[in-house]
Parts: structure tokens; sequence; C-alpha cells
């Protein structure tokens, strides 16, 4: 699917108040970009998810862009700023229900960038 395509779809989705779809869209938006080793870009979208899920009060959306950014920080040598956001990430997680396993996930990145 082309980056335009991808866009649109997440506009729509989020048009539409289907949040989990647009959140993916975008994440697989960031995901292509940190692929590309443009994290600046990546983290663009992955504050986008951020914003989308705190506005729809959405954890596990939250989770995952915090894990997301820390990710992208710590691929520029931004410890600090990736072991905090992992860390508001886990966080998020731990509010959210039944989550475990993307807790699992988070505390793996956290561990790897200590």
């Amino acid at each position: 699917m082309e980056l335009s395509d991808s866009l649109v779809n997440a506009e729509n989705f989020y048009r539409s108040e289907q949040i989990d779809s647009c959140l993916k869209q975008y994440s697989t938006v960031a995901k292509q970009f940190e692929d590309l080793n443009d994290y600046e870009t990546a983290s663009y979208f992955y504050k986008k998810c951020l914003d989308i899920s705190i506005e729809n009060k959405f954890p596990k959306g939250e989770a995952k862009a915090w894990m997301g950014l820390g990710c992208c920080e710590e691929k520029v040598m931004n410890i600090y700023h990736a072991m905090s956001n992992l860390v508001t990430a886990l966080g998020k997680a731990e509010e959210g229900k039944n989550l475990g396993t993307l807790e699992k996930q988070i505390s793996k990145e956290l561990v790897r960038v200590y």
C-alpha cells in the first residue's frame, strides 16, 4: 500500500471513529519511516498516534505510541529520552486492561535500552 493510501485510510478511520484501525494505519506508516532510518518522521507519526490515543482515552494506543517514540529515541542515541518514553509506555500499559503481552514487549525494550 502506498503512503498516500495509508494516510487517507488513517484519516477516514479517524473520521468514522474507528480508532484502533486509525492507529494501526499511522503505526504502519511510522514503522515504514523507521525502517528507512527516518526517525524524525517516524516520531511524528508515533506522536500522532499518541495524540489520537489521549484524545480517545485509549491506553493501549498510548502505550504503543510511547514505545515507538522510545525506540526512535534509542536509534538516534538519545538514551535518556528512550528510557523515559519506555517507562511511560510501561505505565500506560499497566493502566490498561488485558495488556500483559504489551507490557512484556515494552519491558523487553526497556531492559535492552538499559
